[in-house]
């Protein structure tokens, strides 16, 4: 007779040995009481709910107090725009106004490339010594022989006296100017200060909040630790054959 040799397959043994052990971590896990849970636990779920609320209603309070500061800063941002918009009217009006006066073509008194005769001819021929269109450089008139000095130095003191109190009106433009942009710096400064103290308020609840959440579930965790510690006090341990059948009951 021939001799068989009937050694079993070793990926065979090895898959036994696996189940084997897989079903001996699953009942470690079934039959071990001080881990194993029954049912749900209601008062986490609870504690979750109440976590899940806390933070959508702390959410809803921040989106609130950003929406109603950002008005706060669109207002702002608002008057800052018109009183910029206002002051550059203002400069234009000045600078069309210096033109209109000032810069007139008529009193122009650059050389023009197009027309070089024009001082030639733009005046009229002396009609006397007390000729306009004459000064000092043509000497036409003297020092002492000067008929309407008294009417030019009136002029000089008019023309100085509103020079000085245009002078005047500016500064005290500027000066209101400075004032208003102050003011509403100012204001821009206490909104900001305002929002970061609400912020820093908001986040202080929100910690004192989540504080006294993890508070309460601590206290859950260890009432329910001690009440499974009495009841495993007052009875006597479950024997071998409930704790196989237990879990196949449960299900």
């Amino acid at each position: 007779m021939y001799k068989i040799d009937v050694s079993p397959d070793p990926k065979e043994v090895a898959a036994i040995e696996a189940r084997r052990n897989r079903e001996k971590d699953r009942q470690s896990r079934f039959f071990n009481v001080r881990t194993r849970v029954m049912g749900v636990d209601v008062k986490a779920l609870n504690s979750q709910v109440e976590e899940r609320k806390l933070r959508e209603a702390t959410e809803q309070r921040k989106e609130a107090a950003y929406g109603t500061y950002q008005m706060q800063y669109d207002l702002v941002a608002q008057m800052l725009e018109k009183e910029q918009a206002e002051r550059t009217r203002r400069l234009a009006r000045k600078v069309q106004e210096f033109r209109e006066q000032k810069q007139q073509l008529k009193n122009r008194q650059e050389f023009d490339f197009w027309d070089p005769g024009r001082f030639c001819t733009e005046f009229p021929g002396r009609f006397g010594d007390s000729d306009p269109y004459y000064g000092p450089a043509s000497l036409q008139c003297f020092a002492g022989e000067d008929l309407d000095r008294a009417a030019c130095l009136k002029m000089q003191q008019e023309q100085f006296k509103y020079r000085l109190e245009r002078q005047l009106q500016e500064q005290r433009q500027v000066k209101v100017d400075e004032k208003c942009s102050g003011m509403l710096n100012d204001q821009l400064r206490l909104a900001m200060d305002m929002q970061a103290t609400q912020l820093a308020k908001l986040e202080e609840s929100c910690r004192v909040a989540m504080m006294s959440a993890m508070a309460n579930a601590n206290k859950a965790q260890a009432e329910l630790s001690e009440f499974h510690n009495l009841h495993q006090s007052a009875y006597n341990p479950i024997s071998p054959a409930v704790q196989h059948q237990q879990p196949l009951s449960s299900k």
